[in-house]
């Protein structure tokens, strides 16, 4: 096995966003509808590039939840050893592996922030606010990339990789709001620009996030609060993304 490739390098980002790992096992575990395609069509085959492994996805329904477990103690051994994750709770301790960190290939810089961002990120779309066309100020066009953690040092050590790969962003605290909610640090990446600049360099492998870009480039806006069904829906042609707005006049204004 090799000590690090793109593959393990996403992996790797998956597992700081959304993994955890005990002495026996490793778990993955993501939304029991919207993350299903991820898991079957990205991960499972992430794994058996990476390490020959044949994840086996499916639903626990008590938590909403649907992944798997990795038992195998080799992938374990790597996960301790090489990318140095703890056993145990890492919550506010994660950082990037310090093998991706020294490594010199933005091929791994990348396919770790793609892992991290497809697991615990968000892409959204925003009003435009100040001078610019009405229809603008109602409909949904500015993208915005957002990655929120309450590990500040793994938002240091992906913000020095977006700075390598001089993809522009912006890094802010946020206080926790609601009793026993911690302080956070967020990573935002703003704007049509430097969402291209995303697309090119690092890109998405999870269909939630592929989807929105999907329907973004076709329509030019993505209406907020839909689940994965509805735009798949609105890709396949049976579900106008214009029906979500109402008495904001046509979408064709935007040209």
């Amino acid at each position: 096995m090799e000590r690090i490739n793109a593959e393990i390098a996403e992996i790797a980002g998956i597992f700081a966003a959304d993994g955890s790992m005990q002495k026996e096992h490793i778990s993955f575990w993501g939304n029991i509808t919207e993350d299903r395609d991820h898991y079957d069509l990205i991960i499972k085959k992430l794994f058996k590039a990476a390490f020959n492994f044949e994840a086996r996805p499916h639903e626990k329904k008590s938590n909403s939840v649907y992944g798997f477990y990795v038992c195998k103690k080799e992938i374990i051994k790597y996960f301790n050893g090489v990318l140095g994750y703890c056993f145990g709770s890492k919550t506010y301790t994660v950082r990037v592996p310090e093998i991706i960190m020294h490594s010199s290939s933005p091929n791994i810089w990348s396919s770790f922030l793609r892992g991290f961002c497809d697991t615990d990120g968000s892409l959204s779309f925003g009003k435009r606010y100040g001078t610019c066309k009405k229809i603008l100020k109602v409909i949904h066009t500015y993208p915005r990339i957002q990655i929120k953690c309450v590990s500040f040092n793994i938002i240091y050590d992906m913000s020095e990789l977006l700075n390598r790969l001089h993809i522009e962003h912006s890094v802010c605290s946020i206080k926790g709001g609601k009793i026993n909610e911690k302080d956070s640090k967020m990573i935002q990446v703003s704007g049509v620009k430097n969402l291209a600049k995303w697309m090119d360099l690092i890109g998405f492998n999870n269909p939630v996030h592929n989807t929105k870009y999907e329907i973004f480039k076709r329509c030019g806006f993505v209406p907020p609060n839909t689940t994965i069904k509805e735009r798949k829906l609105m890709l396949s042609g049976n579900i106008d993304p214009e029906s979500y707005y109402h008495n904001c006049g046509s979408v064709a204004q935007l040209g």
